[in-house]
Protein backbone atom coordinates (compact mmCIF):
# COMPACT_ATOMS: atom_id res chain seq x y z
CA UNK A 1 0.00 0.00 0.00
CA UNK A 2 2.77 2.40 0.95
CA UNK A 3 4.71 1.76 -2.30
CA UNK A 4 1.56 2.47 -4.31
CA UNK A 5 1.02 5.76 -2.47
CA UNK A 6 4.64 6.82 -3.04
CA UNK A 7 4.35 5.89 -6.73
CA UNK A 8 1.14 7.93 -7.05
CA UNK A 9 2.76 10.96 -5.38
CA UNK A 10 5.91 10.71 -7.53
CA UNK A 11 3.80 10.25 -10.68
CA UNK A 12 1.68 13.26 -9.70
CA UNK A 13 4.79 15.37 -9.21
CA UNK A 14 6.17 14.31 -12.58
CA UNK A 15 2.92 15.24 -14.32
CA UNK A 16 2.78 18.54 -12.44
CA UNK A 17 6.30 19.40 -13.57
CA UNK A 18 5.81 18.47 -17.22
CA UNK A 19 6.95 21.33 -19.43
CA UNK A 20 4.09 23.56 -20.51
CA UNK A 21 4.02 25.32 -23.85
CA UNK A 22 6.66 28.03 -23.73
CA UNK A 23 5.02 31.17 -22.44
CA UNK A 24 7.44 33.26 -24.51
CA UNK A 25 5.56 31.99 -27.58
CA UNK A 26 2.62 34.06 -26.34
CA UNK A 27 4.63 37.26 -26.92
CA UNK A 28 3.33 38.24 -30.33
CA UNK A 29 4.99 40.61 -32.76
CA UNK A 30 5.29 40.91 -36.51
CA UNK A 31 2.88 41.00 -39.43
CA UNK A 32 -0.24 38.83 -39.57
CA UNK A 33 -2.93 38.38 -42.19
CA UNK A 34 -6.32 38.19 -40.46
CA UNK A 35 -8.54 35.77 -42.35
CA UNK A 36 -12.27 35.29 -41.93
CA UNK A 37 -14.22 32.28 -43.24
CA UNK A 38 -14.30 33.51 -46.86
CA UNK A 39 -11.95 36.47 -47.14
CA UNK A 40 -8.97 38.35 -45.79
CA UNK A 41 -10.32 40.78 -43.20
CA UNK A 42 -7.18 42.82 -42.52
CA UNK A 43 -3.39 42.76 -42.19
CA UNK A 44 -2.02 43.58 -38.75
CA UNK A 45 1.34 44.69 -37.48
CA UNK A 46 1.67 43.65 -33.84
CA UNK A 47 4.32 45.32 -31.66
CA UNK A 48 4.73 43.74 -28.26
CA UNK A 49 5.31 46.19 -25.40
CA UNK A 50 6.35 43.57 -22.80
CA UNK A 51 9.60 41.69 -22.30
CA UNK A 52 7.96 38.91 -20.31
CA UNK A 53 4.48 37.54 -20.94
CA UNK A 54 2.05 37.97 -18.05
CA UNK A 55 -1.60 38.82 -17.65
CA UNK A 56 -2.12 42.45 -18.59
CA UNK A 57 0.77 42.58 -21.07
CA UNK A 58 -0.05 44.99 -23.92
CA UNK A 59 0.74 44.93 -27.64
CA UNK A 60 0.04 47.65 -30.20
CA UNK A 61 -1.96 46.47 -33.21
CA UNK A 62 -2.02 48.64 -36.34
CA UNK A 63 -3.42 48.13 -39.82
CA UNK A 64 -4.89 50.13 -42.68
CA UNK A 65 -8.33 49.76 -41.00
CA UNK A 66 -7.70 49.89 -37.23
CA UNK A 67 -5.39 50.89 -34.40
CA UNK A 68 -5.74 49.23 -31.04
CA UNK A 69 -4.11 47.72 -28.00
CA UNK A 70 -4.36 43.99 -27.40
CA UNK A 71 -4.17 42.80 -23.80
CA UNK A 72 -2.93 39.36 -22.77
CA UNK A 73 -5.65 37.63 -20.71
CA UNK A 74 -3.62 34.56 -19.67
CA UNK A 75 -4.06 30.97 -20.90
CA UNK A 76 -2.68 31.89 -24.38
CA UNK A 77 -5.55 34.37 -24.94
CA UNK A 78 -5.32 37.92 -26.26
CA UNK A 79 -8.23 40.39 -26.47
CA UNK A 80 -8.64 43.75 -28.15
CA UNK A 81 -11.66 46.06 -28.11
CA UNK A 82 -11.92 49.03 -30.44
CA UNK A 83 -14.85 51.43 -30.10
CA UNK A 84 -16.00 54.60 -31.82
CA UNK A 85 -16.02 54.97 -35.59
CA UNK A 86 -14.98 51.49 -36.70
CA UNK A 87 -15.17 49.55 -40.02
CA UNK A 88 -18.11 47.30 -39.05
CA UNK A 89 -20.25 47.86 -42.14
CA UNK A 90 -20.36 45.01 -44.67
CA UNK A 91 -18.37 47.14 -47.15
CA UNK A 92 -15.80 47.98 -44.38
CA UNK A 93 -16.93 51.60 -44.13
CA UNK A 94 -16.96 53.07 -40.64
CA UNK A 95 -19.91 53.75 -38.38
CA UNK A 96 -20.44 54.00 -34.63
CA UNK A 97 -19.84 50.64 -33.00
CA UNK A 98 -17.28 48.26 -31.58
CA UNK A 99 -14.99 45.49 -32.73
CA UNK A 100 -13.96 42.89 -30.16
CA UNK A 101 -11.19 40.52 -31.20
CA UNK A 102 -10.08 37.51 -29.16
CA UNK A 103 -7.49 34.95 -30.25
CA UNK A 104 -5.28 32.16 -28.99
CA UNK A 105 -1.57 32.89 -29.41
CA UNK A 106 -0.77 29.16 -29.76
CA UNK A 107 -3.39 28.15 -32.36
CA UNK A 108 -3.83 31.64 -33.88
CA UNK A 109 -7.58 30.93 -34.00
CA UNK A 110 -10.08 33.41 -32.63
CA UNK A 111 -13.20 35.42 -33.09
CA UNK A 112 -14.27 38.90 -34.13
CA UNK A 113 -17.49 40.29 -32.71
CA UNK A 114 -18.68 43.29 -34.70
CA UNK A 115 -21.23 45.51 -32.97
CA UNK A 116 -22.88 47.97 -35.32
CA UNK A 117 -24.58 50.83 -33.48
CA UNK A 118 -24.71 53.41 -36.26
CA UNK A 119 -26.16 53.18 -39.75
CA UNK A 120 -24.59 51.27 -42.61
CA UNK A 121 -25.89 51.22 -46.14
CA UNK A 122 -28.64 48.59 -46.52
CA UNK A 123 -28.14 46.97 -43.08
CA UNK A 124 -29.55 47.56 -39.65
CA UNK A 125 -27.61 47.97 -36.43
CA UNK A 126 -26.81 44.65 -34.80
CA UNK A 127 -23.91 42.35 -34.15
CA UNK A 128 -22.19 39.44 -35.79
CA UNK A 129 -19.54 36.93 -34.73
CA UNK A 130 -16.92 35.90 -37.26
CA UNK A 131 -14.28 33.20 -36.76
CA UNK A 132 -10.78 34.48 -37.56
CA UNK A 133 -7.35 33.00 -38.14
CA UNK A 134 -4.10 34.94 -37.85
CA UNK A 135 -1.52 33.86 -40.41
CA UNK A 136 2.08 35.07 -40.00
CA UNK A 137 2.90 37.17 -43.07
Amino acid sequence: MRAGLVAAVVCGLAVGMAPAAHASEDLMSGSFTVKGPNEVIDTWTISNLCNVIETGCVANVTSPLIEGKAVYQGMHTWAMKITGQVPVCPDKTKTRGAMVFTWNSQTLQGELMEIQQGNCQMTRPGQSQIPITLVPA
